[in-house]
């Protein structure tokens, strides 16, 4: 069986992306980083595809330039 290729245009599914960002908590938490449940909202949202990297960057610069 061939393995699938990487497709950077695939987004997840919900249960995909929430497999995901418990991977990311969890590395996150081991490297002294505590991802707030904002900022893990908003990465769902990137891995679902219903905000793009530069929405993102644009929100957390709102946020954080007010």
């Amino acid at each position: 069986m061939t393995p699938p290729t990487h497709d950077p245009k695939r987004f997840l599914t919900g249960d995909e992306a929430d497999a995901r960002l418990v991977e990311i908590d969890k590395c996150q938490q081991l490297a002294g980083h505590f991802p707030s449940a904002e900022a893990l909202a908003r990465a769902r949202r990137i891995l679902i595809g219903e905000m793009t990297l530069d929405e993102a960057r644009a929100e957390i610069l709102a946020k954080y330039s007010e």
